[in-house]
């Protein structure tokens, strides 16, 4: 895994990092596809696994990494294909195999919905056709996508010696969605802390700055929606002095620069991919709008760093980071014009705001790197 890919690969390197630090865990990392990041300090080695055609060569191949390096588990990061295949790769050994969801159950029926099918714009007759035939389909196509998944997800459990989900709410999902009455491979562990500093909030630099960090993906993060929230802020003169800075990158960036100009939302600054850390240190407040999460990492980021967030409810994991009022604000899912009001309360009000950034960064200490790696050495060392 590569830690700057994503959430999961950001998380990944976290946790390595700190079962080599405490525990003196030697971690190794398997990937399917390379990237453009050096190599992480945290494993001792990296294998790139090409899959073969051969299910029988691909078992081999595993299981001389397995052996060959003496690995006593391997922790399967959401791929639930390779559940099996690792399974199978350890047996006659002592390794054990870990399935990590890093998503909340079902989220991956997000992507390749109704409303994405019907918004596609066909350039051709030849396209047209094939548009109006995914339409035809959709029902069936997407009845047979949610039976695949749910198989996938009962399989990943039933091999797996344990299976790691990010919040308890989840586990009822889970189960409902794969159709398992079992719950005795659960193990709950969140997601640690990005970062290695918690500074004290006296020491920050507070701005009038509001903050997102995101993945520029339309049909996940809702970013216009985002801009549609600030556009109705800078209506009123409390957000006068106010910007929203944008941290990431993505295929949607040509929609937000678009809705931006033509909507002439003013300022807005989509400052690319960046290290998010000298954002969060002056940004005062941290929005979300994303339509689902597994976790919601750069939430637990922003309360580290003293950045209120808000957040609309749209996932279950959502409650074991914020509290509203206490540590950063829940809004009803669509409810806009209580985003828009929140989020002036929280511009005017110097006090509250205050109390709630103080609050923000005592709650994100529950999911400290040494905390989160406990769990995790807990989890590793079970005979």
């Amino acid at each position: 895994m590569h830690s700057f890919k994503g959430g999961t690969e950001r998380t990944t390197v976290t946790v390595a990092s700190a079962l080599t630090k405490l525990y003196g865990v030697k971690c190794f990392s398997i990937y399917e596809k390379s990237a453009d990041t050096p190599k992480e300090e945290c494993f001792v080695k990296e294998f790139l696994w090409v899959q073969q055609k051969e299910l029988e060569r691909n078992i081999k191949e595993l299981k001389g990494i397995i052996v060959e390096n003496r690995i006593n588990c391997v922790i399967v990061q959401g791929a639930f294909i390779h559940v099996p295949t690792f399974k199978a790769a350890a047996e006659g050994t002592e390794c054990k195999v870990i399935f990590a969801h890093h998503f909340e159950p079902r989220w991956e029926l997000v992507f390749g919905s109704f409303a994405e099918t019907i918004k596609y714009s066909p350039s051709s007759f030849v396209d047209f056709a094939r548009w109006i035939k995914s339409i035809i389909m959709y029902p069936l196509k997407s009845m047979s996508k949610k039976k695949q998944l749910s198989s996938a997800y009962r399989i990943a459990y039933q091999r797996a010696d344990h299976a790691v989900l990010l919040s308890r709410s989840f586990i009822k999902s889970y189960g409902v969605f794969a159709g398992i009455q079992d719950q005795s491979k659960y193990v709950v562990i969140p997601n640690a802390l990005s970062f290695d500093i918690t500074p004290s909030f006296n020491k920050l630099s507070k701005q009038k700055e509001v903050l997102i960090v995101a993945r520029f993906d339309e049909a996940s993060k809702r970013l216009s929606l985002a801009l549609r929230i600030w556009a109705l802020l800078k209506q009123d003169p409390v957000a006068k002095d106010w910007t929203l800075r944008i941290v990431g990158e993505g295929n949607s960036r040509a929609l937000y620069e678009r809705i931006i100009r033509d909507e002439q939302i003013s300022d807005v600054f989509l400052e690319g991919r960046q290290d998010p850390i000298p954002y969060y240190k002056e940004a005062s407040i941290f929005m979300m709008t994303s339509r689902s999460e597994s976790w919601g990492l750069t939430l637990t980021e922003a309360q580290q760093m003293g950045v209120v967030p808000i957040a609309f409810d749209t996932y279950a994991s959502l409650h074991d980071i914020i509290t509203d009022g206490e540590n950063g604000v829940v809004i009803e899912e669509g409810d806009i014009d209580s985003y828009v009001n929140r989020m002036k309360i929280l511009m005017s009000d110097k006090k509250l705001w205050q109390g709630m950034a103080k609050q923000a960064i005592e709650s994100s200490q529950q999911f400290s790197q040494e905390s989160v790696a406990e769990m995790w050495w807990e989890l590793l060392s079970q005979e």
